[in-house]
């Protein structure tokens, strides 16, 4: 047992302290750079190959000196940590030791042994499979949590999220009329409850980036005002991106909207696609309109 912690030790010295002395003296550009030569030509892959050097470069700074701190710390306690690992295995094999009528059934031992290795070895596999994909997520995600983030959706999209958990209340329903289909604000907009009605014509098409191809939408004008007060929303949002809703005209209708905007983006922000957010209030509509209709989505629940 002497000589098998000895050798480990020395393993972890040959890796730890030599790379410990390069990830510190080596500037994080070095790596930056290496990472990304390395990396697919679109920004994306770019983007991701710096964050990603970055973050493995402060990882190892902080990993490589605990390891090498255990290591001088193994050997200058040898004795004791040969002790300690002795002590330790014989406990585990005791542990684990399966007996019947007092005698030692092999087999049983043996099987019990290696499911609890292959158990642990699980255990391993999937912390490093975890560690990877934090590594993989790091360039989006960093230290925030997916609501504050809000990954794999445009920046509108998130531009309006953020607008709507600032403008309205956490218990408060809305009413989302738009060209896209924006189920997953349900879950970024959590405890408020969303209504989005999809156009029958829309509901199963798959929507393309860019809106590449323009979805059929409701306006506001095409819901019933019975529709309206049934789902009693506290917020209508109208937000259409598309060419065949976008009203250049009303583009800086919604002042919170424009002010929001200019807040995040500067004072020469020019919104390029229509967002408006009002209250409801039942006695502005009317129902007198035949072009009127009632969604059968979005119903209250």
């Amino acid at each position: 047992m002497s000589l098998l912690v000895r050798m480990i030790l020395i393993m972890l010295a040959i890796i730890s302290i030599p790379g410990l002395v390069f990830v510190w003296l080596m500037p994080i550009d070095f790596f930056q750079s290496w990472m990304i030569e390395r990396a697919a030509p679109d920004k994306y892959s770019q983007f991701a190959a710096h964050e990603q050097a970055s973050a493995a470069i402060v990882f190892l700074r902080i990993l490589l000196p605990l390891i090498a701190t255990f290591t001088l710390a193994g050997a200058y306690f040898h004795a004791r940590l040969v002790k300690f690992v002795t002590h330790c295995k014989c406990a585990v094999f005791e542990q684990t030791l399966i007996k019947q009528e007092e005698k030692q059934d092999g087999n049983r031992t043996i099987l019990f042994r290696s499911l609890l290795l292959a158990w642990f070895g699980l255990g391993l596999f999937h912390f490093g499979k975890g560690i990877e994909r934090r590594f993989e997520d790091w360039p989006w995600y960093h230290f925030h949590s997916g609501p504050s983030t809000m990954p794999n959706i445009s920046d509108s999209n998130r531009d309006v999220i953020r607008f709507l958990k600032e403008s309205t209340d956490e218990n408060s329903r809305i009413l989302v009329l738009s060209d896209q289909k924006l189920f997953f604000l349900s879950y970024y907009l959590l405890p408020r409850k969303l209504f989005h009605p999809i156009h029958p014509e829309s509901e199963f098409v798959i929507p393309k980036e860019y809106q590449q191809r323009q979805l059929k939408a409701y306006r506001l004008s095409d819901l019933d005002e019975a529709y309206l007060t049934r789902i009693a929303p506290d917020y209508i949002l109208e937000y259409y991106e598309g060419d065949d809703y976008l009203e250049n005209e009303r583009l800086r209708e919604d002042p919170r909207w424009m002010q929001f905007q200019q807040s995040r983006h500067g004072p020469q922000y020019q919104p390029t696609y229509n967002v408006r957010l009002h209250k409801f209030h039942p006695d502005a509509t009317s129902s007198n309109s035949p072009n009127r209709v009632i969604p059968q989505q979005g119903v209250a629940p």
